[in-house]
């Protein structure tokens, strides 16, 4: 995405947070998963993948209820796996659900938050 596309992204206040115990490991998780540092901020980092927007807070992840990281995306599912599993990152097996017939996957990120990530939709 070029520089004005970028800026066509907002901070919305209905932007999905994930709590991280260790916010520069949760970080480090998703920058594998192809999310890139969009902004970030004492204690809060907010990533994007695609359209993706969502953000990272530093906090008790024992308070959680059900926190669920949104749907990513991966431009080769198969590479993501390949550079997952030879991180020492479990995933599932790549299935093929109606809503992503290109493969899914899913994980789980340091703090046991579920991540789902599907091959992005060829254009």
């Amino acid at each position: 995405m070029d520089k004005a596309g970028l800026a066509n992204l907002s901070i919305s206040p209905d932007i999905r947070r994930i709590r991280a115990n260790r916010l520069s490991r949760s970080v480090r998780f998703y920058l594998a998963l192809d999310c890139e540092v969009r902004q970030a901020g004492d204690g809060w980092v907010q990533l994007r993948n695609g359209n993706t927007l969502f953000m990272l807070e530093h906090g008790d992840t024992n308070a959680r209820s059900g926190t669920i990281a949104p749907e990513l995306s991966a431009g080769n599912l198969l590479h993501l796996c390949r550079r997952l599993w030879s991180a020492g990152i479990d995933t599932s097996p790549i299935s093929y659900p109606a809503c992503a017939p290109g493969g899914r996957i899913t994980t789980s990120d340091p703090d046991r938050h579920p991540v789902s990530i599907s091959q992005a939709e060829s254009r």
